[in-house]
C-alpha cells in the first residue's frame, strides 16, 4: 500500500515542471488500490506557485538554515510584543539583524536552486519569495509548521490589530490596587480592498504564467541542445561515410589501373607466346626439310 504522508513529501520534492505529472501518477495509483477519496485529495493539489515551491526546498533541503531564521523571527516578534506591552527587552536588536541575515541567506539558497532549475528569478519573483519568507517568519515557526514543505501558494504577513483588551480580568474581579494587565496583541489577517485582492490574483495569474512560460523555454532550450547534440553526431558520421567513400574510389582507381596494366601484360605475354610458337613452328619445319634432304643424299649414294 502506498505511504501517503511519504508519497506527498516526495511530491513537494519534486522538479517544479514535474509536480503536476507526479500528482497525477500517484492519485492514479491510490485510485487504483480502491483508495478514492485519498485519490481525490490528491488530484485536487494545486501546483505551488514557482516562488511557494522554492520556499518548500528550503524546507527539504536548506533545515537549519530555515530553522535559523524562524528561531530569529520568533524572538524578533516576542521583543516587538514586548515593547509594545511596555516590557523592556534585551537583545532585541541583536534579533532582529540575525533575523535579516538569515532571511538573505535563504534568498541566497533559493535564488541558486531557481538557476539550477533552469529558471532564474527575476526582481518582482524575488521579492515575492522575500515576502513569503517573512509572513512565515512573521505568523511564527509553530503556526507555519503545519505548511512547511507543502506550501502551494505565496503568503502575505499578517496584519497588527492591537485589541482593547485592558482589564486586570474579571469585570471589577480583580484586587484593589492591583496594576490593569496590559494590552494584548491579537494577530489578525488585514481584510484586503476588492481591488487590491483582484490586483494580487491577476499579478499571481502572470507570475504563474510567467513560470509556465519559463518552463516552456527551459524546456525548448533542452530540445534544442538535445538537437544539437544529435546533428553533430549525424555529421561526424557522414564525415566517417565521406572519408570512407573516398578512400574506397581511391582503392577502386588502383586497382583499375592495376588491372589495365595486368591485361597490358597479358595481351603482351600472349603475343611473345605466340610468336614464340610460330618460331618454333618454322624451327620444325627447317628440321623437317634438312631430314628429308639427308635421307635424300643417302639414297642416291
Amino acid at each position: 500500500m502506498t505511504d501517503l504522508e511519504r508519497e506527498l513529501d516526495t511530491l513537494f520534492q519534486a522538479p517544479f515542471a514535474e509536480f503536476v505529472g507526479a500528482r497525477n501518477g500517484l492519485a492514479a495509483r491510490l485510485k487504483k488500490e480502491g483508495r478514492d477519496e485519498e485519490s481525490a485529495r490528491v488530484r485536487g493539489l494545486a501546483k505551488p506557485s514557482f516562488t511557494a515551491w522554492l520556499v518548500n526546498q528550503l524546507y527539504w533541503t536548506a533545515r537549519r538554515e530555515l530553522d535559523s531564521f524562524l528561531k530569529a523571527a520568533d524572538r524578533v516578534r516576542t521583543g516587538e510584543k514586548a515593547m509594545l506591552e511596555g516590557r523592556k527587552t534585551a537583545g532585541h536588536g541583536d534579533a532582529v539583524t540575525e533575523r535579516r541575515k538569515t532571511l538573505d541567506q535563504l534568498v541566497s539558497r533559493a535564488t541558486s536552486r531557481a538557476a539550477e532549475e533552469g529558471t532564474p528569478l527575476s526582481p518582482a519573483l524575488t521579492e515575492r519569495l522575500r515576502t513569503t519568507l517573512d509572513a512565515i517568519g512573521a505568523y511564527g515557526g509553530a503556526a507555519a509548521r503545519h505548511s512547511r514543505g507543502r506550501l502551494q501558494e505565496d503568503l502575505d504577513p499578517p496584519g497588527f490589530a492591537a485589541l482593547a483588551a485592558l482589564g486586570a480580568g474579571d469585570a471589577g474581579g480583580g484586587k484593589r490596587g492591583t496594576p490593569a494587565a496590559p494590552p494584548k496583541l491579537q494577530l489578525v489577517r488585514s481584510t484586503p480592498h476588492p481591488k487590491l485582492a483582484e490586483a494580487k490574483g491577476r499579478a499571481t495569474e502572470a507570475e504563474a504564467e510567467a513560470a509556465r512560460s519559463q518552463d516552456a523555454a527551459a524546456a525548448a532550450a533542452d530540445a534544442e541542445r538535445r538537437a544539437r547534440t544529435v546533428a553533430e553526431q549525424a555529421r561526424t558520421r557522414l564525415a566517417d561515410v565521406e572519408r570512407a567513400l573516398k578512400s574506397a574510389k581511391a582503392e577502386a582507381e588502383a586497382a583499375a589501373v592495376a588491372l589495365k596494366t595486368r591485361q597490358a601484360e597479358a595481351r603482351s605475354a600472349a603475343a611473345a607466346a605466340t610468336a614464340a610458337m610460330k618460331a618454333l613452328e618454322k624451327a620444325r619445319d627447317s628440321v623437317d626439310r634438312l631430314d628429308r634432304s639427308s635421307e635424300t643424299d643417302t639414297w642416291q649414294r
